[in-house]
């Protein structure tokens, strides 16, 4: 199997894409899209536009695989902004796979365990139905979609990556981990939603460990979830991050918090994608001591 020698990827500004570019860029040459970053290296190279603008004739001829994390992914705001969402989340996956398949690129694609909506068993493999019920998850649906028709019509070798809970160093705001422990730095009260529904967390760096396993293993079209095959509720999350602090913190579920259709348990089924070698190796405690420590540092 050819090794890839030169990878695009977007959304490189964002929480999994500095984690994936700090690991890639050991090994391959990075090209990185976005608005804002403008930071290069010996082997990371930014090309600054809009996923859904960007022009075929800015992108190097020799690009062999494509990995596509840019999107608007906090669930509150796509609620709020559905126009806006879909146009990011599917018109910018849909000019990366018209670019995918002039260069007959490999893509990879990242999903959401979101899509597969409420769950009529646990853990969730690739094969449950997808029944997305917020207007995020849609998004990432019809994304889906797209990218299987792009697989199936242009023999295109395509994979799609459903993440479950990922958390870690530099999580955006509106992840739940980063809601606990910022308030936690400066309140005595965590004020959360719901605190029984659990999730799958899955440590960053185990995350991008996994995507950079499918850039090399994994050929024509493929499904895998990405999640620690482990759920925790939010209240344990609250009690295992408060042990962490000197305060005495107490946990309050706010009733106008509570999402409509929160879903009660989301635990993910990897085994496909740990039969390519893959496996967890960051703890729980683990993975939420390195991000309280970063949290605690950076402020």
């Amino acid at each position: 199997m050819k090794k890839p020698r030169k990878i695009l990827v977007t959304g490189v500004d964002g929480f999994l894409g500095s984690h994936l570019v700090d690991l890639l860029s050991k090994h391959y040459q990075i090209i990185g899209i976005s608005q804002h970053f403008s930071k290069s290296t010996n082997n990371f190279k930014i090309i600054k536009s809009d996923v859904r603008k960007i022009s075929f004739k800015l992108i190097p001829k020799d690009i062999d695989c494509i990995i596509h994390l840019a999107a608007i992914t906090d669930v509150k705001y796509c609620q709020d902004n559905p126009i806006e969402c879909f146009d990011v989340n599917v018109k910018g996956t849909q000019n990366l796979l018209e670019i995918s398949k002039k260069l007959n690129a490999k893509f990879i694609f990242l999903s959401s365990s979101h899509v597969y909506g409420m769950p009529t068993k646990n853990p969730i493999s690739e094969i449950h139905p997808r029944n997305p019920i917020s207007v995020y998850a849609s998004s990432k649906f019809a994304a889906e979609i797209l990218c299987e028709s792009y697989a199936r019509n242009y023999n295109l070798s395509l994979i799609i990556l459903r993440l479950f809970s990922v958390y870690g160093p530099n999580s955006p705001k509106h992840l739940v981990t980063s809601r606990i422990i910022s308030q936690m730095m400066t309140s005595d009260t965590i004020k959360l939603g719901n605190l029984k529904p659990k999730r799958d967390f899955i440590y960053v760096t185990d995350a991008v460990h996994a995507i950079e396993l499918v850039i090399r293993k994994s050929q024509g079209f493929n499904i895998y979830n990405i999640g620690s095959g482990k759920s925790y509720s939010i209240d344990t999350i609250c009690k295992l991050l408060t042990k962490m602090s000197t305060k005495k913190i107490q946990t309050s579920s706010i009733p106008t918090f509570v999402r409509k259709n929160d879903i009660l348990n989301m635990t993910s089924d990897s085994t496909q994608l740990r039969k390519l070698g893959w496996k967890p190796k960051i703890s729980i405690e683990e993975g939420l001591k390195l991000t309280y420590n970063y949290m605690d540092n950076r402020d």
